[in-house]
């Protein structure tokens, strides 16, 4: 396997993974204008959930989608 090799593999698995991301994005764009379209007759909150977690991941998923 040359260094072409190694190379074209590479730029494919950068461009799947950017292109992910970009899906997430988007993804969480719109949950982002649900909610903001649910809290505006709720003075700027976001609606509580059931669980509660309070880690730095489970925040980011849960208000950001990531």
């Amino acid at each position: 396997m040359g260094a072409q090799d190694i190379s074209k593999i590479l730029g494919s698995l950068q461009a799947t993974a950017v292109s992910r991301c970009r899906e997430r994005l988007d993804e969480a764009a719109v949950r982002a204008k649900g909610l903001i379209s649910i809290t505006g007759d709720d003075k700027g909150k976001t609606p509580v959930r059931e669980r509660h977690e309070y880690g730095v991941t489970s925040v980011l998923k849960r208000r950001h989608g990531l």
